[in-house]
């Protein structure tokens, strides 16, 4: 299994189900647009002194508010309209800013989730404004509000707080293959409150930033995959270690993702059945799984061809030589 292969096919599809709600998205842009164009185009057929809502009469007195509402209705609608593309200007400066550099992609989407809940927060505040509420005396209150809530939210101010931190130090980045908690994955996005990382198989893994206290980077480096192998004690171990060496080239060729070795590393075990070589090669740390179970191949494809027997478990049974033994016969026998 490609491993590299995986991540990116279940990338897409994630990728695949993120266009399907921007195209959603994008068909209520359109609809609040329209609206909003009609609302300023017929201005004062709907709301002036001889609008139709002013003009408005009936004895229902629900469907004469409903009917006042009508501005309110249509306010609404222009600050989603304004909030909407505004959220959409903002993502796409955002992605285009910063792409590139895993570095750059990862502030991106930090300042893309930051950006995302200020503009929404403006938003609402636009909306009840819309609709009569004392703006003014609400953020007058938030000071109090924003105490009480706080207490409540530590753990929400302590995961924003530590995903600043990941993201400004530097240690965490997009693409970075990472294992947190014992669990490997790719690190597929640093948003405001948790990381998301995708492993091998599609699982996708969410932490909270705040939970992320140790964990490990194994993309910074190139890695280096090592493989054990058992050669019989019949073999001459410096005929194996030519061979190796001749055909060093040929396995790397036969290996794409392999950028250094394969190196032969020496004798790492003077086993129960056979003499254990030990052998690595540098990759990607993308990449380790792969070239490792490639590196095998080809070793055991070089040693078939090459005559070199690789052991099995095996048990050699020695008796020591028997001795003649005396049979007692009773006297009244003889």
């Amino acid at each position: 299994m490609d491993i590299k292969k995986d991540i990116k096919d279940a990338e897409a599809k994630i990728k695949k189900k993120m266009n399907k709600r921007t195209i959603v998205g994008l068909v209520f842009l359109g609809i609040f647009f329209v609206v909003t164009v009609l609302s300023f185009v017929f201005y004062n057929e709907l709301y002036g002194e001889t609008g139709w809502v002013k003009q408005f009469e009936s004895d229902n007195a629900l469907l004469v508010a409903l009917v006042s509402s009508v501005p309110r209705i249509f306010g609404t609608v222009e600050v989603l309209f304004i909030t909407l593309l505004f959220l959409y200007v903002f993502c796409f400066v955002a992605e285009k800013i910063c792409r590139g550099t895993p570095r750059r992609i990862t502030v991106g989407k930090l300042v893309s989730s930051i950006g995302k809940v200020i503009i929404c927060f403006i938003g609402l505040i636009a909306i009840l404004a819309v609709w009569g509420v004392d703006v003014g005396a609400l953020l007058a209150g938030a000071g109090v509000v924003t105490l009480i809530v706080g207490l409540g939210m530590q753990s929400l101010i302590a995961d924003v707080v530590a995903g600043v931190f990941l993201v400004g130090d530097g240690t965490l980045e997009v693409g970075d293959v990472v294992t947190i908690d014992g669990w490997r994955g790719t690190v597929q996005e640093i948003g405001i409150r948790n990381t998301r990382l995708i492993n091998y198989s599609g699982d996708i893994r969410v932490a909270n930033n705040s939970t992320i206290k140790v964990f490990i980077n194994q993309s910074r480096e190139y890695s280096y995959p090592m493989i054990t192998v058992g050669v019989a004690y019949e073999e001459d171990l410096r005929e194996v270690e030519k061979i190796i060496a001749e055909n060093r080239d040929r396995i790397r060729e036969n290996i794409p993702n392999m950028i250094s070795g394969p190196d032969y590393c020496g004798v790492d075990a003077l086993a129960d059945s056979g003499v254990n070589v030990l052998l690595g090669a540098t990759c990607k740390e993308v990449d380790f799984y792969q070239v490792q179970r490639d590196l095998r191949r080809e070793v055991k494809c070089l040693f078939d061809e090459k005559g070199i027997r690789i052991p099995f478990p095996q048990v050699d049974v020695h008796t020591p030589d028997a001795k003649p033994q005396k049979i007692f016969v009773p006297e009244e026998e003889k």
